[in-house]
């Protein structure tokens, strides 16, 4: 350290110090010596911070400056979505979920219980429709909601033609038969007979007679107004069939419903009144009654060949009972 200045020979004591590679109290020069012992002290002070005293003093502080406010519905959604994010079960996930949403959309769909097409609340109610079907889980179950929908849909046709209004009308008289199909072709998936099958076998059997019936005196109403001429032809078609010759049970309550809904795909084709619709509008509603009326087909098939299945399964096992014999 000969020829090196005074701030040049402090700085290295202080690191000779802080390495180990030299004692303090080797230094002979008491001011450099008290030097380096301040110079180490205030590097051991910054690295270990605060104090617990000035940290207590500091916290409070800062808590001294909040002030408590109410949970807004912001802070309540945060912390349930936050609660739907933290690890669970899957299953638990999907309750819970699903639980919000039915939630959300049930509100609506009472509240739309009524509605028709071109209202605000009718998106919300088929929303929730679907929902419901979304969750039915058994064949019993999905015939039920389809079961209940049709009649949602046939409640629209009476009111829209009542009121004039052709397409939409149409359109809902459509779907009613397309959903009558399908809960037929659900409930002939059920290979046994149980009783709440066979009862809701029955029920429908009688809700599709009655509809009919009241159907066909709504178009007879309608069909002396010029103005729902043509809407009652549409309930007519509804009303007109007998229920298919040559099936039993729920195969000819869909085949008999496959064949409305074909039928109903026949009235786009109908002279339409100047007082009808635009155009487009007609186009889209006849693009909606054909894929009806293809659906109600297929499920009228489904129904038909699950009937053939189970008949063979029942000769084949009759069969079986004389080889045993």
């Amino acid at each position: 350290m000969v020829g090196a200045s005074r701030p040049e020979k402090l700085d290295r004591l202080i690191e000779s110090v802080a390495r180990g590679e030299r004692e303090l109290a080797s230094i002979r020069d008491a001011k450099l010596r008290d030097a380096v012992r301040v110079a180490l002290r205030m590097h051991m002070s910054a690295q270990s911070g605060l104090d617990a005293l000035a940290r207590e003093r500091m916290r409070d502080r800062v808590l001294a400056s909040l002030r408590p406010r109410h949970a807004t519905f912001a802070d309540r959604a945060a912390v349930a979505f936050e609660m739907l994010a933290r690890p669970a079960p899957y299953a638990v996930r999907v309750i819970a979920v699903g639980a919000l949403c039915i939630a959300t959309i049930a509100g609506a769909t009472v509240a739309g219980a009524d509605t028709l097409p071109d209202d605000p609340l009718y998106s919300f109610k088929l929303a929730g429709e679907d929902l419901r079907l979304t969750f039915a889980l058994s064949a019993n179950d999905r015939a039920s909601v389809q079961l209940s929908i049709a009649e949602h849909r046939l409640a629209e046709a009476e009111a829209l033609a009542t009121s004039g209004r052709d397409e939409d009308a149409l359109v809902a008289s459509s779907t009613y038969s397309q959903q009558i199909a399908e809960a037929a072709a659900e409930l002939a998936e059920l290979g046994e007979l149980q009783p709440e099958v066979v009862a809701l076998a029955a029920q429908l059997d009688d809700r599709f007679n009655e509809q009919r019936s009241r159907v066909q005196l709504l178009a007879t109403k309608l069909s002396a107004d010029p103005a729902t001429v043509r809407a009652s032809q549409i309930l007519q078609v509804v009303a007109a069939p007998t229920l298919a010759p040559g099936l039993y049970g729920v195969q000819r309550i869909a085949e008999t419903a496959a064949g409305v809904a074909e039928d109903l795909a026949t009235q786009t084709v109908l002279p339409v009144a100047p007082r009808a619709s635009a155009q487009p509008r007609a186009i889209r509603a006849a693009e909606v009654v054909r894929r009806n009326a293809e659906q109600a087909r297929a499920a009228a098939d489904r129904a038909k060949a699950k009937n053939a299945k189970n008949k063979n399964s029942g000769y084949k096992e009759y069969d079986d009972r004389g080889d045993r014999d």
